[in-house]
């Protein structure tokens, strides 16, 4: 990311330059995991900064085993090279080839309208290469390879919002051959059958979202799984062997909270049926895959900042938990035999590819992870990634759960951070995250609530803030605060400082505005400054999704809710920083703001810094640029406010 920087970024008079940073090892992620038809292979981008390189896993074995390709890119013929990045999609076939799908982006990262597809295999010396292909008409694409022998391999690309095309890919013969074109953005892909129909989600312009099924011999489509056109209805998994489909629906009312229903579908068994156990009032699962035989679907469920796994037996409607280690466990996945193997991540351990051996897990007197095999392997490993603890904390409507760094003595860290998550129906997990990473290491304490409006914690928790954006939320981060600042106060202890991004910068900067003697300072990432100017500006689904979440219910649309009416009570120093390529939250938003408090009377450099990066909104929010995420830091580390008392109104 290239960012620019207007002025200083320090909070407290220039002393920000003197502020130890420590230096971190690049922070590695994985990204785009997908797996064989066969099981026997998994592949995925592996990223250390802006390094990305190509793996593939062999999951033969007891334990997989990881082979790095590429250097950042892949041979494409004698000579030439194509680049790995993060716009690539991986596939591995079941005989250990490798497909690398790539949209072309420009020096901006904006589309370039067409694409690459590459065939690789390992050989002696590294990657070795069959054949590559131009791809006209194309701004997202990926491949899907049917089961059993010979494969059939198919490419997917989105032309615009209006339709996309299929292509039938021959490796034997070298060809890539249009099929069909389709209304709508095709996303997804779950097999039908050996290699002639396989189902698709079809997305329209007009939002609409249904599962739809595409005979490749025929060239027809046909809609498939449809409830309304007000839900957005999706085929998830497909058992090939009595053509069982595991779909999803958000029915109208739920659709714009998350909440989903899970069904089932027989061929000849009529309407699709939701099994109750799978459809429990406030579950929240997933459905992830079928195992091999078909008689059990995988599911992953959120309880609070952790996830579940958990194995529903179709035959008779019954679920079973399966051990797993504090983190986050989820899609993609497969099942095969007694292992199943998926993406999981905790605080301490990045993303990564972890087994789970079932059979293990089932013994009766086996240790209750044994099973479990996270791999663990450099650069994962390259530092001493700090751990989390989940605690509890007092709110004002009852507990809340925090995501906390800094060890059972936190509240005695001489540095904390308040730090807020987007949404607003959204929520931490107790999983790696490179910011948190860096302010740990930093000797700063963080402590990440999941306030009302967070998912994982109940309906009632979560639609407290549906058509009230900083209402009960924003009472909870207060108190929440005051309950820290009281006792960082007795102990001579500056205040925190509260962060947040998207969403939660906007929340942020609610609260250093209607509290601002309770902050030493506070990070907007890409905020927004009212809900009525974000509805107001912001492109067709963001304008969508706020007129679900918040002006439909009438709340929060007030000015003690606008953060350029109230940023004249703002006292604590603050760093504003946004993408100017944000496509979620135009960077009208920042600069407006920078502008009034400039008018104000703030000076640049002591007291208010603003950092403008070539990126956009989650590059921005995530802090993947090691510019920002370093001055973050820096920010946080000089940040050392201390008042004698606290001034409230609202």
């Amino acid at each position: 990311m290239n960012a620019t920087v207007n002025g200083t970024v320090n909070g407290t008079a220039g002393d920000a330059a003197e502020a130890a940073v420590p230096a971190l090892p690049g922070i590695p992620t994985r990204f785009g995991l997908a797996f064989s038809a066969g099981g026997r292979w998994a592949a995925c981008l592996s990223a250390v900064d802006d390094d990305v390189t190509l793996e593939r896993w062999n999951l033969a074995r007891a334990v997989p085993s990881r082979r790095v390709f590429g250097g950042g890119t892949v041979a494409s013929g004698p000579g030439l090279r194509e680049p790995v990045d993060r716009h690539s999609r991986p596939l591995p076939l079941d005989d250990g080839r490798l497909l690398v799908v790539r949209a072309e982006v420009d020096a901006h990262g904006t589309p370039a309208g067409h694409g690459t597809v590459v065939a690789a295999q390992a050989g002696h010396g590294g990657t070795t290469v069959g054949r590559s292909w131009r791809v006209p008409s194309m701004l997202a694409g990926y491949a899907l390879a049917s089961p059993g022998a010979p494969q059939t391999v198919v490419l997917v690309t989105v032309q615009d919002e209006h339709r996309s095309r299929i292509w039938e890919l021959s490796l034997a013969t070298g060809t890539l051959e249009p099929v069909m074109e389709v209304p709508g953005a095709l996303s997804g892909g779950v097999w039908l059958d050996d290699g002639r129909t396989l189902a698709l989600d079809q997305a329209t312009a007009d939002h609409r979202a249904d599962g739809i099924a595409v005979d490749l011999r025929e060239r027809s489509w046909r809609r498939v799984w449809s409830v309304a056109a007000a839900t957005a209805d999706r085929i998830v998994a497909c058992d090939r062997r009595s053509g069982t489909l595991a779909v999803t629906t958000g029915l109208p009312g739920a659709q714009w909270t998350g909440a989903l229903r899970i069904g089932l579908w027989t061929p000849g068994g009529g309407r699709v049926r939701f099994p109750a156990a799978l459809n429990r009032p406030a579950g929240g699962m997933v459905p992830l895959t079928f195992d091999d035989t078909g008689a059990r679907l995988l599911v992953s469920e959120v309880s609070g900042a952790v996830s579940r796994l958990l194995v529903h037996t179709l035959s008779d409607d019954r679920l079973e938990p399966l051990a797993v280690p504090p983190g986050l466990a989820g899609a993609p996945a497969s099942w095969t035999g007694d292992r199943i193997h998926l993406r999981f991540s905790a605080p301490h351990l990045p993303p990564t590819l972890a087994t789970a051996h079932t059979a293990a897990l089932a013994e009766a007197h086996c240790p209750p992870l044994a099973g479990w095999a996270p791999v663990r392997r450099a650069p994962d490993v390259a530092a001493d990634w700090r751990t989390a603890d989940l605690v509890e904390l007092p709110g004002p409507a009852g507990p809340i759960e925090a995501v906390v760094y800094g060890g059972p003595r936190w509240r005695e860290r001489r540095h904390l951070v308040l730090a807020l998550h987007g949404g607003p129906l959204s929520a931490w997990r107790f999983e790696f995250d490179p910011l948190f990473q860096h302010l740990a290491a930093a000797g700063i304490a963080v402590v990440a609530p999941n306030q009302r409006g967070s998912t994982g914690y109940g309906e009632p928790h979560l639609r407290a803030v549906i058509g009230d954006w900083g209402g009960p939320d924003l009472d909870d981060v207060v108190h929440l605060a005051r309950g820290i600042v009281r006792t960082r106060r007795d102990a001579g202890l500056p205040e925190p400082v509260v962060l947040g991004g998207s969403y939660g910068a906007f929340l942020a900067l609610l609260a250093a505005c209607h509290s601002p003697d309770l902050w030493s300072g506070c990070v907007a990432l890409a905020p927004f400054t009212s809900a009525d100017g974000l509805y107001r500006d912001a492109p067709g689904p963001v304008r969508d999704r706020v007129a679900r979440l918040n002006r439909a219910g009438g709340g929060g649309t007030d000015g003690a809710r606008d953060v350029l009416r109230m940023c004249d009570a703002l006292t604590a120093p603050l760093l504003l920083a946004h993408g100017t390529r944000d496509e979620v939250i135009p960077v009208a938003h920042s600069r407006a703001l920078r502008r009034r408090l400039l008018e104000l009377g703030r000076t640049e450099g002591t007291g208010l810094g603003y950092i403008e990066a070539d990126d956009g909104h989650t590059a921005v929010v995530q802090a993947w640029s090691p510019v920002l995420r370093t001055a973050v830091v820096r920010f946080c580390l000089t940040a050392e406010r201390i008042s004698a008392t606290t001034t409230e109104g609202r």
